[in-house]
């Protein structure tokens, strides 16, 4: 006689040799849910980490910036906009692969010059443009602008047997609680190209007694073009 008509003629013999069968399918089903859930979740953790880091130097993205400012709502702080001088040349003397190991080095100094206050962050927007912001109840934002300007002091390493030293157009703002974040932004990049329009390698910051700015690109992209072209003139003379 089989097995197959022993358990069929005794359903509680039937019953206790199935039931560790589905026991285990149950586990295995239980496991293998677990596995895919953990699979789901690092994946939606990494695409959403992606989705606000700059993929170069590691520091938040425009996207990530956003998000950090948000967690500043209903505090003051202070924001640092700083755009580099004469980045163009090192790329276009050494190569991108150079300026790429600048850009990493000046952000790892950014970063290192934040690290330990709490909530602080540090960006790249794009190209060489860095924004640091930290939380702080009273006006600290020139010296987070000086900083910036320590940070770069010495030379960075772009290529073997190449360093260069580069310098930073720096605008500063103290935020109070409240004020519109891209008010707050537009300040502190005309901060950024008054310096730019000096002739780069300084610190402004903006007049807490001067309203902000209205949003408007126009302005910001004039003065852009401004310092670009006082910038060809002073190579060409």
């Amino acid at each position: 006689m089989g097995d197959r008509d022993r358990v069929g003629g005794d359903p509680v013999r039937a019953l206790k040799i199935l039931l560790p069968a589905v026991g285990a399918l149950s586990l295995v089903g239980h496991v293998w849910a677990a596995q895919v859930t953990r699979s789901q979740r690092t994946r939606l953790a990494q695409a959403r980490r992606a989705a606000t880091t700059d993929p170069l130097t590691g520091l938040a993205n425009r996207a990530g910036l956003a998000a950090a400012l948000d967690e500043f709502e209903g505090e003051s702080y202070d924001l640092v906009i700083a755009d580099l001088d004469g980045f163009k040349p090192v790329n276009d003397t050494w190569g991108h692969a150079a300026g790429d190991r600048l850009l990493v080095e000046i952000a790892r100094r950014l970063a290192e010059s934040l690290d330990g206050v709490d909530d602080a962050v540090v960006a790249r927007l794009g190209g060489d443009e860095f924004v640091l912001a930290s939380p702080s109840s009273v006006p600290l934002a020139h010296y987070l602008g000086a900083e910036v300007i320590r940070a770069l002091a010495e030379p960075i390493e772009v290529a073997d047997g190449v360093s260069v030293t580069v310098t930073a157009s720096v605008g500063a703002i103290h935020a109070t609680a409240g004020e519109d974040r891209d008010r707050v932004m537009a300040a502190a990049d005309a901060a950024a190209y008054e310096v730019k329009l000096r002739g780069g390698n300084g610190l402004v910051e903006h007049c807490p007694l001067t309203a902000l700015p209205e949003v408007d690109e126009r302005p910001l992209l004039r003065m852009r073009e401004l310092a670009a072209l006082t910038h060809a003139l002073e190579v060409a003379a």
